[in-house]
Parts: structure tokens; sequence; C-alpha cells
């Protein structure tokens, strides 16, 4: 199984005054066939990784212009786990393309960047 990382560009929320929780949880368009690999979410503003989440709950948006959008509910991930995204974000950033708000990297190459 290949474990995921989702990082999220969460800047625009922040300024609308939502937390980094808040910010990051949804709502996105995102393929639900890729939902059960996706280990972590992490938040990403001004070039930073500000936070991460383990989501533990999906849910699909049913109604409105949101339809079909997801948002998860989850919980802080351990300290060591953001330092690690903190600790390799130049090399996990410079996969965003220009304009794109999400970008995946699995655990493993993760791991990989950190060993180099």
């Amino acid at each position: 199984m290949k474990e995921e990382i989702w990082l999220l560009k969460i800047h625009n929320a922040l300024k609308e005054g939502k937390d980094n929780y808040e910010a990051a949880r949804g709502n996105w368009k995102i393929n639900k066939g890729r939902i059960p690999y996706i280990q972590y979410v992490a938040g990403v503003s001004g070039g930073k990784v500000v936070c991460a989440f383990h989501p533990s709950k999906w849910e699909i948006i049913e109604e409105g212009a949101e339809k079909g959008r997801k948002c998860f509910e989850g919980t802080e991930v351990p300290l060591e786990i953001l330092k690690k995204l903190q600790k390799a974000e130049e090399k996990v950033l410079k996969k965003f393309g220009r304009g794109s708000a999400v970008v995946y990297i699995s655990l493993s190459e993760l791991n990989s960047i950190l060993l180099k």
C-alpha cells in the first residue's frame, strides 16, 4: 500500500480567520480512490509546513456549490512527524506546480529526502 501525505496550501483560509485545523480539513477536490492511502494531511502557509493532521474520517459534501468535495475529521500528528515534514519542506514544497493548491508525496519519498 502506498501511504501518502497530502500537502495543502491553506494561507487564504488562514487570512479568512480559520485556524490551522479548519483551514486544512476541507473542502477539497480529491479522487475518493486516493483517500484510503492518505495517512497525513499537512497545511502549508508562507512557504512553510505549519500543521499536520491524521485524518480519521472523511466526508463527501452532498449538496450545494461544494457538492462532491471532501473534508476530513482528524487529530494533530505527533510533533516528530511535523518536524520531519518541516525538515524536508524545501524539497517537498518544490513539488507544488504553478497555481497548484495541493501536492502528494509518499511516505517512502519523504524518508528518501530526509536521508539525503
